[in-house]
């Protein structure tokens, strides 16, 4: 009986139960999450960032890595380790690759080149991303980044690569925009614990963005990305926790993601075919490269959970921002209506949480 009830709840229902009960962890939360520079929230935990990998030498340490590098296969390392010299290798391209001269960035870019086209799963998501931005003086190939990014998910299933490739497919650079196999590329890192990839699925699944909208397990997926370090999805859980009616918080996190009210919206589909649907999101028609204004958009959306290193403050008060990362729209999760298009081209309708 107790399940047949559960079952009949409507969506609003479940999530009203789920941010009461999350609402009832906000001080476990809080203390967690709290941040310092010795906290176990900075310290144990990963932020996701461009700066993947997250273990890149030093200045200091380049020097003798450098020479270690020269006798790796002598090493007793190498003779019980195979991938030893590989992943010294793939530290300092690493190394070099955030140097200020050019050199030393080209240097590092041939060393992850050669390690990629060897098959060593760090360097292939590396440099697919070196040519994404065309780092060392090289012109961007998202393409080619591409090639690599599905290369890498398909042969090792590596969460990096898959979280890559899942942007590829929502920005729609180098390759064809296809919202649903993002959500798929996310779901897939996200069960490996890739901070990022648990953002932005739960961004995709309270926007309604490939995938139906559901804010009860948005909100777990973003609970997963602050366990994990995320500090933008600790702002965005601690906001929508938070939130007091009549007050906004200005910013990143605006009113249209407080209450996760839904809205109808146009949309069109890979035909370009316009559909209606619900959504949280209001935004214009499609992205990638039929809509620079929303490729834009999701863009910035990608870069603020990738470089998104700043403090996450806890106690949010009245006209301070949750470090630009959570906007006063992001506070709480009401649904609006939007309009959309599926890959046949039919209108529908969803739900969503974001005004645009």
């Amino acid at each position: 009986l107790c399940e047949e009830a559960k079952s009949a709840e409507t969506e609003s229902q479940r999530y009203e139960r789920a941010l009461a009960s999350h609402r009832s962890q906000i001080s476990s939360y809080r203390k967690r999450w709290e941040y310092s520079s010795d906290s176990a929230a900075t310290t144990s935990t990963k932020t996701p960032s461009r700066s993947w990998p997250d273990d890149v030498p030093s200045n200091e340490d380049l020097s003798w890595l450098l020479e270690d590098i020269k006798y790796c296969v002598r090493s007793p390392n190498f003779r019980s380790d195979k991938d030893y010299c590989p992943r010294l290798s793939f530290r300092v391209a690493s190394a070099l690759l955030v140097q200020f001269d050019e050199e030393s960035q080209k240097q590092g870019f041939e060393m992850l080149r050669s390690l990629a086209e060897k098959g060593y799963s760090d360097a292939m998501v590396y440099y697919g991303m070196c040519l994404n931005n065309g780092v060392a003086n090289n012109s961007p190939d998202s393409d080619a980044a591409v090639s690599w990014f599905k290369r890498c998910a398909d042969i090792y299933e590596h969460p990096q690569g898959q979280y890559e490739l899942g942007v590829a497919f929502y920005t729609g650079e180098g390759v064809l925009e296809d919202e649903e196999e993002a959500v798929r590329l996310f779901k897939l890192a996200s069960e490996q614990n890739h901070p990022a990839a648990c953002y932005m699925l739960g961004d995709c699944l309270l926007d309604g963005i490939g995938v139906e909208i559901d804010r009860v397990l948005a909100l777990e997926w973003l609970v997963r990305a602050a366990e994990l370090g995320h500090r933008g999805a600790r702002s965005r859980v601690m906001a929508v926790l938070e939130k007091k009616e009549g007050e906004d918080y200005d910013g990143f996190t605006d009113a249209s993601r407080q209450t996760f009210t839904e809205h109808t919206v146009l949309s069109a589909n890979k035909e370009g075919r316009i559909m209606r649907r619900r959504s949280t999101l209001q935004m214009e028609i499609g992205g990638g490269s039929r809509n620079p204004t929303e490729l834009t958009r999701r863009q910035t959306i990608v870069v603020k959970v990738e470089r998104n290193h700043r403090k996450c403050p806890l106690e949010k008060k009245k006209w301070e921002y949750y470090d630009g990362f959570t906007d006063a729209s992001r506070q709480t999760f009401t649904e609006h209506t939007v309009l959309s298009a599926n890959k046949e081209g039919r209108i529908m309708r969803r739900r969503s949480t974001l005004q645009m």
